[in-house]
Parts: C-alpha cells; sequence; structure tokens
C-alpha cells in the first residue's frame, strides 16, 4: 500500500513538473514573441501549445502584428504621399510649433530663401531672418485665423506672397501654424511694366493732344487768320497728326506681336535677294543725307524661315534709327554672315549687323534701349519723330522668329545692332 502511494506522489509530482516546465516554455515564447514586437519585429510563429488561453494570446498577438503592420503601411503612403507632394510644390511650404521651432519644410523652401543648411529644428527668426515673417506668424498664432502678406526680401531681392495658417489638434487648441510662400517677383514686375506703359502712353498722347486743342482753338476763335498762319497752322497739325498715327500704329504692333493675333507667315526666304532689296529701298533715303549705306554679304548665306513682311520691319526699323542719328557724311552699313559657334566653327545661324557711326548710345542706356518708350537721349528722339517703340518691336519680330538681338556702341562712335536668326540650310 505504502508502494502504490509513493508510486502515486511519484507520477503526480513528475506530471506537476512536466506541466509546469511546458506552462515556463510557453511563457518564455511568448515573452520572446513581445520583445520581437516590441523592437518591431515579427515572430517566426504565433503557434502556442497547450489550453486554450494561450492559444487566445497568440492568435491576439498575431491579429496585434497584423495590425500594426497595416497601420505602418498606411502611414508609410501617407508620409510618401506628403513628400511627393511637397517635393513637387513651387511654393515654400514650412510647419512650426506653438514655439516657433520649424518642424517640416520643403525644398522649394530652402531655395526661395537661399538657405544653406536644413531648417527643421531650428527657429524661424534664426533661419529666415525676417522680422515681417515673424509677425505674419505670431499674428496667426495668437488671433486664430489665416494672415495673409506680401513681403520684401533683400538677399536674394526678390517679393514673396506669404499665408499662414494655424495648425490645430481634435480639440481645436492652437498646435503651431502653416506656412506659404509663393515667388511673386514676376507678377510685381509685370504689373510695373504695365503702369509704366499706361504712364508713358498717357505722356507721348498728351503732349500732341494738347497742340491740337490748342491750335483748334485758335482757328475757332480766330477765323479771320491770315492765309499764311492759317497754312503754318495746318503744317503743324499735320505733323502732330502723323506722329500721332505713327504711335498708334506702333501700339497696334506691340499688341498683336505680344497676344499672337497675328501669327507670322512662315517660309523659306533667300536672305541674299531680300536684302539687296532693302539696299534698293534705302538707298535713296541715305544719299539724300549724304550718308554712305552699303548691304555686305559674307559668303553663302543660309536660308532662312522667316515672315519676309515682319523681317523687314525689323531691318526698316534699324535702318530708320541709323538714319536718324548719324550725321551727313557718316557711314551706315548692314553686313549678314554666318554666325560662328563658341569653338569658331560656321554654325547653322545667321548674323545680321546694323552699324552706323552715328552719335552712340550711353553704357547706362545700352541695357535698356529695346523696352517700349525707353529713350537715351528723350528731347532729341521726339524731335527726330520717334514713338519710342521701335526697337521693342524689333525684339519682339526677332524672337517670334526664333531669334535674338542685342547692341553694341560706343558714346561718339556708333552702334551696331546684332540679330541672329536660326538658319535651314
Amino acid at each position: 500500500m505504502n508502494w502504490f502511494l509513493f508510486s502515486a506522489f511519484l507520477v503526480i509530482a513528475i506530471l506537476f513538473l512536466r506541466h509546469r516546465k511546458h506552462a515556463r516554455d510557453q511563457w518564455r515564447a511568448i515573452e520572446r514573441m513581445i520583445e520581437a514586437i516590441e523592437t518591431g519585429g515579427r515572430p517566426s510563429s504565433f503557434i502556442l501549445h497547450g489550453e486554450k488561453p494561450l492559444q487566445r494570446i497568440g492568435l491576439g498577438l498575431e491579429k496585434l502584428i497584423l495590425q500594426r503592420d497595416r497601420l505602418e503601411s498606411q502611414i508609410s503612403r501617407e508620409g510618401f504621399n506628403l513628400q511627393a507632394i511637397l517635393a513637387s510644390m513651387v511654393e515654400g511650404v514650412m510647419v512650426i510649433d506653438n514655439q516657433r521651432v520649424i518642424r517640416l519644410a520643403n525644398d522649394s523652401l530652402i531655395a526661395l530663401f537661399n538657405l544653406k543648411s536644413g531648417p527643421v529644428g531650428k527657429g524661424t527668426l534664426q533661419t529666415l531672418r525676417d522680422a515681417a515673417i515673424e509677425g505674419v506668424l505670431r499674428k496667426a498664432m495668437s488671433t486664430g485665423e489665416a494672415q495673409f502678406s506680401e513681403i520684401s526680401l533683400s538677399f536674394p531681392t526678390r517679393c514673396l506672397g506669404m499665408s499662414a495658417a494655424p495648425v490645430r489638434d481634435s480639440a481645436g487648441a492652437i498646435q503651431g501654424v502653416a506656412a506659404t510662400f509663393h515667388d511673386i517677383t514676376r507678377i510685381k514686375e509685370l504689373e510695373q511694366v504695365r503702369r509704366d506703359f499706361v504712364a508713358n502712353v498717357s505722356h507721348e498722347l498728351r503732349t500732341p493732344l494738347s497742340i491740337f486743342q490748342g491750335y483748334v482753338e485758335l482757328l475757332r476763335e480766330n477765323p479771320e487768320l491770315p492765309r499764311d498762319e492759317v497754312a503754318e497752322t495746318l503744317l503743324v497739325l499735320s505733323k502732330h497728326s502723323t506722329r500721332l498715327n505713327a504711335l498708334v500704329e506702333d501700339l497696334l504692333t506691340i499688341a498683336r506681336l505680344e497676344s499672337r493675333q497675328d501669327e507670322p507667315i512662315l517660309a523659306p526666304l533667300n536672305l541674299a535677294e531680300f536684302l539687296r532689296g532693302i539696299e534698293v529701298d534705302w538707298k535713296l533715303k541715305f544719299q539724300l543725307k549724304e550718308i554712305r549705306f552699303g548691304v555686305e554679304l559674307g559668303g553663302e548665306l543660309p536660308t532662312v524661315c522667316a515672315d519676309a513682311f515682319r523681317l523687314e520691319q525689323v531691318f526698316n526699323n534699324l535702318l530708320e534709327n541709323a538714319l536718324k542719328y548719324t550725321p551727313a557724311s557718316g557711314s551706315v552699313r548692314l553686313r549678314a554672315e554666318r554666325a560662328r559657334r563658341t569653338d569658331g566653327a560656321l554654325g547653322s545661324e545667321v548674323e545680321l549687323r546694323v552699324t552706323d557711326t552715328g552719335s552712340g548710345i550711353p553704357a547706362a542706356d545700352l541695357p535698356h534701349v529695346f523696352e517700349r518708350f525707353y529713350r537715351a537721349d528723350k528731347a532729341r528722339s521726339r524731335a527726330l519723330g520717334g514713338t519710342g517703340l521701335g526697337l521693342s518691336i524689333v525684339k519682339h519680330i526677332v524672337q517670334i522668329h526664333g531669334g535674338n538681338v542685342r547692341a553694341e556702341s560706343e558714346l561718339g562712335v556708333g552702334s551696331t545692332f546684332i540679330v541672329r536668326l536660326p538658319g535651314i540650310g
């Protein structure tokens, strides 16, 4: 009997120890699973042998891992989408916290402000160094309302449109500000060009119109004026009428060129024949002023694809200027030759030069001569009948032909206007 009790006790002890070891092994397996999950890994198996509570723990951990993987995948996709959006935006984007520390910034922001290092983790004032921007951010954060402003930068010189909107958490508390910056420098420049253009047109029209009004009133109030005075008055009116007509024609030409209302009629053009025709048209005009004029062809010229009427306008304007500003006994030359590449070899482009021995253009005025209504010598230009639009028309026509134009000049020596056009042979 004692032996039977001892054997039973021994069996029970062995079973207990085996069960305890099995439970300990299973809990160790659970610990290994949890450690793998904590470090971001994935256990090799979620199977736990034993009672159903242990099996449910394994299944629960597997579901937890699956949910974590889904969340990580979703976060990764959203992060990729956010980075792709920010990288593709031309606007500079910046997100700051409520301590005005930058938490996010895209490449466009770094380029706009010419930052030498990454701005994330730094204060806005320390990074952007602009009190106006700091003021907009503070106001957006303190008022809780979106703010809009225009910011002028000195280095580099730019004008930025800035918007700043508060960032709130789920409870509505302000956690920071999201700011965007858009480079509106070109828009501001165009607005200034438009204002200058309107002002210049008004100024150009005011003088002849006031003269018209004055002389018309003179004729109306003095019907018995002597015939010679009437003739003189009509001569003045005719002169200013011609000037007004030329101004309006040039304005219409500029408008058509800029709006592309009249597309150029492009066709292969034999430059040698074209330039000989220009020479015939202008030879007598230069002779009457005792100015030597000639066309020179430097070797075989490539054919160009051009609108002959528009190209004729280019050289008529350039030669008209040369005629005005070159004194008697001077010379004007129109030369055409193949342009040379940077390596010195002849290229497919053609270079046409109008060179005169006139009064020349001051160095300070040279970069502006193709601007509308710009005159180096304003009083003399008006006296000679210029509208101030001729060279601007030249530039537009050359550009729509795929070419470019520039000017070289030395005061008191003369000027050269150089037109480059692409050739097709």
